[in-house]
């Protein structure tokens, strides 16, 4: 018997509605009906259809179908005469992918590298990314990997269910700098293979094969250990120096998400994050659509009476976080206790892939501060809720497909950001709105989205995947999802580089001298006596850049000791070279990348001002005259 169809009820929609609201409810439409368009609702889909968003969401009922109620496409009629159906059983049969599988298992086989080369051991991607400076330090970098998770259990002993998700090859290819020096870089790849199995209308086996770059592959064999030591252990120790760092992971519920995170976490616990000059807080939140919780807080007998955390921004720009509990941690045991209560109060909920499926965003906040100079680093360790396709949620109740469109809202307000962002990595950032402040996980984050931010900041990208044949179209959207964030970056320079000028007040593109003679001009400002040349030790301007703050206390400390006048003049080095980055990547432009002075901007502003005079003018001598 054929079961109804359950239709949900539409928002009303009116001409006084919000492009927000307008946003909300592409997003709700797409995720019930359409979910593989749901990547389309971006800034530049809303700026397209601004204007017309009720004409838009009438095509869309007309050819999805209305909410909750979607039209298959491949029950739409095409155009034209129809196919000729198979005329017997046989032919019928032949299309069946699944009466191929040890055919797709071969082709598979032959089509997947026999062996890998080793990684470089004297090259590292997260650090790479960071000395990238061919027109301004990148303050914010993003790493982006994928991990393929091995068959489990009874996907062992199913003869139809085989491994489509393949690491491909690892290349190492030149890439010149564009901006006339004759110095070469390369650039370090690894590409993953989708391969999907199709069967031809003469009933032949054969593979389409999606490759897709990333900075690091880790295939089915990869331990947790490893993928902590290539790109989560650069990140912590960027935070341990007083910076910024993010790891995150992301993917399809029952990829392996959770187990990735816990491990990070797990390994954390034992390394060098403790010691006698350091101070570590340790809180966990989870965010569920718009309601956060405080995971380590005050245990209430009632769940209503438990406060909700809130997030937002002061008057200065710093993020606020209320009715988090901050944990102080001394040792191991510690942080593992407290990591293990968290994990066992977010809520799960069962789904047709895992059973214990994670059905909120889990945030592990790590503060380090340097006892000796104030300096706070923070490490953010994030387990996004599992995303799900169309049939995995459709027989969702009304709270479920809720809860699935409010994770898909933030999911791609994340993506957003991080696109933005990247488009902004390189000088000349002016213009560019990075959207942080639409979703409270990416305001969390405001150092790592914000261009003005005085601190450099690392994020790792880890787009977990599901091997399985019957789960490619789902395991492609992840990579959809993750693999355009390492190519914004490498698409955003290698543009800027062909044709924005060189900012010569950038002290990231500074010489050794240059960056000498400034510090020598602080410090004479300042009155004390400090060797400049010490200080700055054969550094050119992006490796002094990079510096971490403390690591300039260090250096101060070095020639003038532990004084009052040591942390005034690491201060004043410090705060005075980062007024000049930020300078540098806000530095306004013209279209063709040559850079604006405040002398030609107020030119430019007066010439304004006396054509907007000019036209008043001329038009008060037509009115005479009507």
């Amino acid at each position: 018997m054929k079961m109804p169809v359950r239709v949900l009820a539409p928002h009303p929609a009116n001409a006084n509605m919000s492009n927000d609201a307008w946003r909300e409810m592409f997003i709700e439409y797409y995720t019930a009906n359409a979910p593989t368009k749901l990547s389309m609702v971006t800034e530049k889909f809303m700026e397209k259809w601004q204007g017309k968003y009720e004409i838009l969401m009438k095509n869309l009922v007309e050819k999805y179908g209305p909410l909750g109620s979607p039209i298959q496409q491949d029950q739409v009629k095409a155009r034209g005469p129809p196919r000729r159906k198979p005329s017997s059983a046989s032919a019928s049969e032949s299309i069946d992918v699944h009466s191929h599988s040890s055919t797709f298992q071969t082709l598979i086989l032959e089509s997947t590298p026999s062996t890998l080369p080793p990684r470089e051991s004297n090259l590292n991607a997260v650090e790479a990314k960071a000395s990238n400076s061919t027109n301004g330090l990148e303050t914010s970098t993003f790493t982006v990997c994928t991990r393929v998770r091995p068959l489990l259990g009874k996907e062992l002993s199913d003869c139809k269910t085989y491994s489509a998700v393949v690491p491909g090859q690892r290349t190492r290819t030149r890439n010149s700098n564009g901006n006339g020096n004759c110095k070469t870089k390369y650039v370090y790849t690894e590409s993953l293979l989708l391969h999907t199995p199709k069967v031809s209308i003469t009933g032949n086996a054969k593979l389409e094969t999606l490759s897709q770059e990333f900075d690091y592959v880790f295939g089915p064999q990869s331990t947790n250990g490893e993928i902590y030591e290539l790109v989560c252990a650069p990140v912590v120790k960027r935070a341990l120096n007083g910076q910024v760092g993010v790891i995150f992971a992301y993917g399809q519920t029952g990829s392996g998400k959770t187990h990735t995170m816990s491990g990070i976490l797990e390994i954390l616990c034992q390394s060098d994050v403790f010691s006698e000059l350091t101070d570590v807080t340790f809180s966990y939140i989870e965010m569920l659509g718009r309601d956060i919780k405080d995971c380590l807080g005050d245990r209430c007998s009632d769940a209503k009476e438990a406060k909700p955390v809130l997030i937002g921004e002061a008057l200065n720009g710093a993020v606020l976080i209320r009715n988090m509990k901050t944990h102080s941690v001394r040792n191991a045991d510690e942080l593992s206790r407290l990591i293990t209560r968290a994990n066992a109060t977010r809520s799960m909920a069962a789904t047709t892939k895992n059973e214990t499926s994670s059905r909120s965003h889990g945030v592990a906040i790590l503060k380090v501060t340097n006892l000796k100079t104030k300096v706070e680093g923070t490490l953010y360790v994030i387990d996004l809720a599992g995303s799900e396709s169309a049939k995995d949620s459709k027989d969702h109740d009304k709270d479920r497909m809720k809860e699935t469109k409010e994770i898909n809202s933030s999911l791609m307000a994340l993506k957003e950001c991080i696109r933005a962002r990247t488009n902004a990595a390189g000088a000349g950032a002016d213009g560019i709105h990075v959207p942080y402040r639409r979703n409270k996980l990416t305001l969390l984050m405001k150092d790592v989205f914000d261009i003005g931010c005085s601190r450099l900041c690392s994020t790792v990208v880890i787009a977990n995947c599901s091997p399985l044949v019957s789960d490619i179209s789902h395991t492609k959207n992840t990579v959809k999802y993750a693999a355009p964030l390492r190519v914004a970056v490498s698409a955003s320079n290698s543009n800027k580089q062909k044709s924005q000028e060189l900012d010569i007040h950038d002290p990231a593109l500074w010489s050794n001298i240059q960056i000498v003679s400034w510090v020598e001009e602080v410090v004479a400002d300042s009155g004390k006596k400090l060797d400049a040349k010490m200080f700055v030790n054969g550094l050119t301007g992006v490796q002094f850049c990079a510096l971490s703050e403390n690591e300039f206390y260090a250096r101060a400390e070095a020639q003038l000791g532990d004084t009052e006048s040591m942390v005034e003049i690491a201060k004043k080095v410090y705060s005075g070279m980062w007024t000049l980055i930020v300078d540098a990547k806000t530095r306004k432009r013209r279209p063709d990348g040559s850079i604006i002075t405040p002398e030609q901007e107020e030119e430019e502003r007066r010439q304004l001002e006396e054509q907007t005079l000019e036209k008043a003018r001329v038009w008060a001598e037509r009115e005479k005259y009507l």
